[in-house]
């Protein structure tokens, strides 16, 4: 027993021993190390600086909602060659914006909280330079701004361009009337039933609104922007049965509307009262067999000239498709009103031309991403660059040019 406890006592002063002289070598291999090692000059300080905005005319504001972060919504800018990033414009929390009809400015009705996402609540229609991207000043807004996904007819500038309409919802529908010149705001506007403008080209403070009754109401404003006159129309549309996308596509004081099954629909409202100018199918009875309707946001798009349409369509639709992304994009030729080409779908919820026509830009509804056509005669679309994702939330796209 002894002979084992001394054998015992030995092992361990051994391993101790050991254990010491791994901790050496370590040591000095880690001094050796430190000894060698070179320490980096500091680095200079960062000043920040401002550059001149965007060179090139040729761009796309694209809508980021950013569902997973909604009190920081923006507004992306888009080289539309090449796709490269040019700069953004933070919209706040759910933040809508439109152009003005040169698009030199652009106007964001936003909320901001003084706790980020709670708080007491201020609403303002912020008005910002596009050439520069900066910011240029605000409006107060009373607090009652429809907080959602954005569509066009949210904020739109009358055609005079001294008026901007913001649409509220509180959930009470109503317009707010925003006067640029004196940099107040001028009225706001009930329109109980009726839902998004829809602004006049021929009339300076004239705006249209779709009615929940199938009517479209029309108010025109005064130069100090109170209501001068409101009419409504005959009833043109059946919402139960056929409704209408309230996204629609405007040439002067033509605009057009597609229903939920393919009807589309062209109507005046440049008067006092708005008129339906002509009615048409867009499905045949093949197509309506297979179930193929339109689908998404800005579900179809019309060029500047009134001539050519394309629009976002899925087969297999039914009650409640109406936001499908598309399978297919169709080209029709609104002057014969033959369809004329057929696309692949690429997943598009929302497509705008170009201001000068040239080019066709699309949102897919899965991935984000953004694509952009060269726009030939009779739909023939020819790539010229995929944004692999525009934004954590993408809907809503307008060209500057």
């Amino acid at each position: 027993m002894q002979t084992i406890h001394r054998l015992t006592r030995f092992s361990a002063t051994a391993l101790a021993l050991a254990t010491l002289a791994t901790a050496s070598l370590l040591s000095a291999a880690v001094a050796a190390t430190a000894a060698k090692r070179v320490v980096p000059p500091e680095l200079p300080a960062e000043t920040l600086t401002t550059a001149p905005g965007p060179t090139t005319n040729e761009r796309i504001y694209v809508n980021d909602l950013a569902l997973n972060h909604l009190p920081d919504t923006r507004v992306r800018v888009f080289d539309a060659r090449s796709g490269k990033l040019l700069g953004m414009f933070s919209t706040g929390f759910v933040g809508n914006f439109g152009l003005s009809a040169k698009a030199d400015e652009m106007y964001v009705a936003s909320t901001y909280h003084t706790r980020t996402w709670r708080g007491e609540r201020v609403d303002v229609l912020e008005v910002h330079d596009t050439a520069s991207l900066a910011f240029k000043y605000e409006i107060v807004l009373p607090t009652k701004r429809a907080q959602e996904l954005n569509y066009r007819g949210l904020v739109r500038p009358t055609a005079g361009g001294r008026f901007v309409l913001v649409q509220n919802a509180t959930p009470a529908s109503s317009v707010t009337v925003v006067d640029l010149q004196q940099r107040k705001v001028a009225t706001e506007v009930p329109t109980p039933g009726c839902y998004l403008v829809y602004p006049s080209a021929s009339h300076a403070s004239r705006f249209s609104m779709l009615c929940g009754d199938g009517k479209i109401a029309t108010v025109t404003l005064d130069e100090q922007g109170q209501v001068s006159e409101r009419k409504v129309s005959d009833k043109l549309f059946d919402a139960d049965d056929d409704a209408w996308f309230q996204h629609a596509e405007q040439a002067g004081d033509r605009y057009w509307f597609i229903s939920f099954k393919g009807v589309l629909t062209e109507v005046n409202l440049g008067g006092a009262v708005a008129s339906v100018t002509s009615t048409r199918a867009l499905v045949d009875a093949a197509g309506q067999r297979a179930g193929w309707r339109p689908g998404g946001y800005q579900a179809f798009t019309i060029d500047p000239s009134g001539r050519w349409l394309v629009v976002a369509m899925h087969d297999k639709g039914s009650e409640g498709s109406h936001k499908r992304p598309a399978k297919q994009l169709w080209t029709f030729d609104l002057s014969s009103g033959k369809r004329v080409a057929t696309a692949p779908g690429h997943n598009t919820v929302s497509l705008t031309f170009s201001r000068n026509g040239q080019r066709l830009h699309a949102l897919d509804g899965e991935t984000g991403a953004m694509r952009i056509w060269q726009w030939g005669e009779r739909g023939n679309l020819k790539p010229l660059v995929t944004v692999k994702r525009a934004g954590d939330f993408v809907m809503h796209l307008e060209s500057h040019d």
